[in-house]
């Protein structure tokens, strides 16, 4: 009797992850988020009251099951201090640990850093590409850009509450681009940082 009991407590104890925070099959959602981005990564603690410091994005992301795609928008300011905007794409796993409550994910995706023409600057639309090379955008198609971009990756931890989402994440920017990944053989050199950044989403569900 006490043993079908234990039994019967530890199938329970297995089915509420399962079945109280069971997540959706499906789920896409718009977002905005903040991130903080230090100029040096000895201490993250410092820096947080400095402006320069934090970024504001936007993004649209996709699951299905546990795959997912994600596309963040980042207005920057350029290292020759002109305004653009940096585009991610992300393609990561999505593995639920405690339901829809708690969830691991990590990946890697392309990006691109687009400066627009500016009525300030005589110089025409142009791609900031990997160590601070130029091109404009007359030179280089957006595709080029892109493999000539570093690569992005992350890993940090998702919650869906209904039909909010939230999201901590470390973001970091790779020292390899998409096509040094896709040309070399060496292809783990992609998990060299050059800039870490910590993220925070919130998101709204749209179906």
């Amino acid at each position: 009797m006490h043993k079908s009991t234990a039994i019967l407590i530890l199938i329970i104890i297995l089915m509420v992850p399962s079945t109280v925070g069971a997540r959706s099959l499906l789920n896409v959602s718009l977002g905005f988020g903040a991130t903080y981005s230090p100029k040096e990564l000895d201490d993250i603690s410092l820096g947080f009251q400095d402006p320069d410091n934090w970024m504001f994005s936007g993004e649209l992301s996709a699951r299905f099951a546990f795959l997912q795609g994600q596309a963040m928008v980042y207005p920057i300011t350029c290292s020759n201090e002109e305004q653009g905007v940096l585009l991610v794409g992300m393609g990561s796993m999505s593995l639920p640990v405690l339901g829809s409550l708690l969830a691991l994910e990590f990946g890697a995706g392309p990006s691109v850093t687009y400066m627009p023409t500016s009525s300030s600057s005589p110089r025409s639309s142009y791609y900031e590409l990997a160590n601070g090379v130029y091109a404009d955008t007359e030179e280089k198609t957006f595709t080029e850009a892109m493999f000539a971009s570093p690569v992005y990756l992350q890993i940090g931890l998702g919650s869906e509450v209904g039909p909010v989402g939230l999201r901590i994440r470390w973001l970091m920017e790779s020292s390899s681009t998409l096509g040094s990944v896709f040309t070399s053989s060496e292809w783990w050199g992609m998990f060299a940082i050059d800039k870490a950044s910590l993220s925070l989403a919130l998101s709204l569900k749209m179906f």
